[in-house]
């Protein structure tokens, strides 16, 4: 595959953890642009990598030598937070059929399943990733992974059953959030006693492009203070909270501002609100990671991703409280060069 740009347009990145705080913050426009995303698929990561050389000396199997790689990758594309991937740390769906969770009954819908269900223990949760990175990460680089609350419950119940159960069973509904809540909570707890930890970063899309799932009143019941005790947890251990929530989600942005404090948000697509909208209107309040639509990211030509990018940065840049990143996460179907194309924007941008 030939990727542009080459290895001799692509500036290398100093890594600056507190810079990386100070833009969060929003402590006035950073000399030089700051990277973010949910996630990059591996095939992207390893096509930078087979371009640039970056795992040279890496190969192997074992997971010090993945998360090496990782560590590599990142920071070659300017990110001082990464994301990784410790096992057991969520609670899967199971699926009743295919690959896909069911929208209408899943595998929860009577107490009697819900008391069979195997729920996952925190406290077996593999760690390991972050005793590593706690020995070995470059100190200017941090890491994070993913915890849900909602999501965990529309998967378990099916989003149509969960409907109904809100009216016919209430109860139910109310111990799938405990259980949800409780395991996140925990889990956020454990990793935020690690050195290399950042930030904990909750992903739970609560709206689709032109509403939210439920009226904004029954998801400051069920899902809201789950959020906030997250978030009190990591700020009371010095750690940065982060919110991933997709679709038209605006109506609750005050809760999660004001109440919740969360310290940026992601997620933006173009057809609900760009990201320039989305800087203009809440940019002195809250910090935004990514938001180069994925669409057009994964279809665009080149000249037009860094016209984009261009035209992002100069709204979004000045006074701190932007990241670069795509608006949801680097897809396997999103051509490398694409990619690159936005990051060597990034690059020269001033």
């Amino acid at each position: 595959m030939n990727m542009a740009p080459s290895s001799e347009t692509l500036q290398p990145v100093k890594l600056d953890w507190q810079g990386f705080l100070s833009n969060i913050r929003r402590e006035g426009t950073p000399e030089r642009v700051y990277y973010f995303e949910h996630g990059i698929a591996d095939n992207v990561l390893a096509a930078m990598a087979d371009q640039f050389d970056l795992w040279r000396g890496l190969e192997g199997d074992e997971p010090v030598q993945d998360w090496r790689r990782r560590e590599a990758a990142h920071a070659f594309i300017g990110q001082e937070l990464f994301r990784v991937f410790p096992a057991q740390s969520r609670i899967s769906i199971p699926k009743r059929h295919g690959e896909w969770v069911e929208e209408g009954q899943g595998a929860i819908t009577t107490w009697e399943e819900f008391e069979k269900f195997p729920w996952p223990n925190p406290a077996q949760v593999d760690y390991s990733v972050f005793e590593y990175f706690d020995r070995h990460l470059n100190p200017e680089m941090r890491v994070f992974n993913v915890v849900e609350v909602w999501e965990v419950v529309v998967g378990l119940f099916g989003f149509e059953s969960l409907c109904y159960a809100l009216y016919e069973d209430r109860n139910l509904v109310d111990a799938m959030f405990q259980k949800a809540g409780e395991f996140a909570l925990k889990v956020a707890e454990t990793v935020c006693d690690f050195n290399c930890y950042g930030a904990v970063y909750l992903a739970d899309d609560l709206a689709f492009k032109t509403s939210m799932f439920m009226d904004p009143k029954t998801l400051r019941e069920l899902v809201l203070p789950w959020h906030k005790r997250i978030a009190d947890v990591a700020h009371a251990k010095g750690k940065l909270f982060f919110l991933h929530c997709c679709g038209d989600m605006y109506p609750l942005i005050d809760d999660y501002i004001d109440d919740i404090k969360i310290d940026a948000k992601h997620s933006f697509e173009e057809a609900v609100v760009p990201v320039t909208e989305v800087k203009k209107r809440y940019g002195d309040r809250l910090t935004i990671l990514g938001g180069m639509d994925v669409d057009f990211l994964a279809r665009a030509s080149q000249d037009k991703i860094a016209a984009k990018t261009r035209e992002i940065l100069e709204i979004c840049h000045p006074g701190g409280g932007y990241f670069l990143g795509s608006g949801n996460w680097v897809t396997a179907y999103i051509p490398p060069e694409n990619y690159l194309a936005m990051l060597k924007v990034g690059r020269e941008y001033r």
